[in-house]
């Protein structure tokens, strides 16, 4: 990523922050975009503190003004963006028939609404130089279903589409759209989905059960793939999704069948 110019969206915290860390640990010049009063300063410094220039932006993805003008400030402050992680995202937990239409609308604003927008003005400022690769973050549930997050999947899912299309369409523009899949991660936004419970750490051991590898996610290991899919190391990718999630959605967990313990030497001829 030496040279290269990055825009993260939804980096105060999470997978958004540590993409622009890795990003620029990378070489490149990092954009950190983030809704008004997230704390953005801390961020910064922690981005710094891996190398590299650094600007900041406060605006909310689901305002397309917004995002037109964080476009045009990065560009003006950084130079050409040749780099965007379409990260911000917001999770509600509710049961289908609890879910109200402002919570729906709320979560089709910021993670569906919000990623188009941020895809349009990644778009309109790459085409003219031909050149550009943009991944947008979906999640495992694009994938799979689980109760309490029909809202949610339906705007991950929305993305995947929307990840393809815009691949090709953007294809003979030189512009790369793909996105990543994460599964459960130590982000804030996830562990507050556990505050409610009568014992979050119970919560969190059921859940990394759940998955392959036994365990949650830490955001650095999301963040690699992301710089994967956004480095010319992914030159030939375009259109695809990115699956980082310990096997969840493609493998039995490890606790739900017998398993033998393997052999710790094997003897003898074959």
């Amino acid at each position: 990523m030496s040279g290269r110019v990055a825009l993260v969206t939804g980096a105060a915290s999470g997978i958004g922050l540590a993409s622009a860390e890795a990003l620029a640990r990378n070489g490149a010049a990092v954009a950190l975009l983030s809704r008004p009063g997230d704390d953005l300063e801390t961020a910064a410094a922690r981005v710094r503190g891996c190398g590299g220039s650094v600007v900041t932006v406060a605006a909310d993805v689901a305002d397309s003004a917004a995002v037109r003008e964080a476009f045009d400030r990065v560009e003006r402050d950084l130079g050409p963006i040749d780099a965007v992680h379409n990260n911000a995202g917001i999770s509600v937990v509710s049961p289908l028939v609890d879910t109200s239409d402002e919570v729906f609308r709320r979560l089709v604003d910021t993670n569906l609404a919000g990623t188009f927008f941020v895809l349009r003005e990644a778009a309109r400022v790459m085409q003219p130089r031909r050149s550009g690769a943009i991944v947008n973050t979906a999640s495992e549930l694009a994938l799979i279903g689980q109760a309490g997050y029909v809202a949610y999947t339906a705007t991950k899912g929305a993305i995947l589409a929307m990840t393809r299309s815009a691949a090709a369409e953007l294809a003979s523009w030189g512009i790369r759209v793909n996105a990543v899949c994460p599964g459960t991660t130590k982000t804030p936004m996830f562990l507050a989905e556990f505050d409610g419970a009568a014992d979050p750490d119970a919560e969190l051991a059921d859940n990394a059960a759940s998955v392959a590898m036994q365990r949650i996610a830490e955001p650095a290991e999301i963040a690699e793939a992301v710089v994967f899919l956004l480095s010319q190391r992914a030159g030939y990718i375009t259109g695809t999704h990115l699956v980082a999630d310990g096997g969840r959605t493609s493998c039995v967990s490890a606790g739900s069948i017998g398993v033998a313990t393997p052999p710790s030497h094997t003897t003898g001829e074959s």
